[in-house]
C-alpha cells in the first residue's frame, strides 16, 4: 500500500507556498523594531540588574 498523499489541487502550481514566499516589505520592518525594541529591554534590565555586558 502506499501511503502517498494526492496533491493539492487548491493552490496554483506556481505558488511557492507560504514559507517560500516573501515577506512585506511592512511586516519586515515590524519584525526588526520588534528584535530592536526586545535587545533594549534587555540591556535596560540587565543594566538595572548591575549585570556588566562588556
Amino acid at each position: 500500500m502506499s501511503d502517498k498523499k494526492p496533491p493539492r489541487s487548491d493552490r496554483d502550481p506556481g505558488d511557492p507556498g507560504f514559507w517560500r514566499r516573501p515577506l512585506p516589505n511592512r511586516v519586515v520592518w515590524l519584525i526588526i523594531a520588534l528584535a530592536a525594541v526586545v535587545l533594549a529591554a534587555g540591556i535596560v534590565v540587565s543594566l538595572s540588574l548591575g549585570v556588566r555586558l562588556f
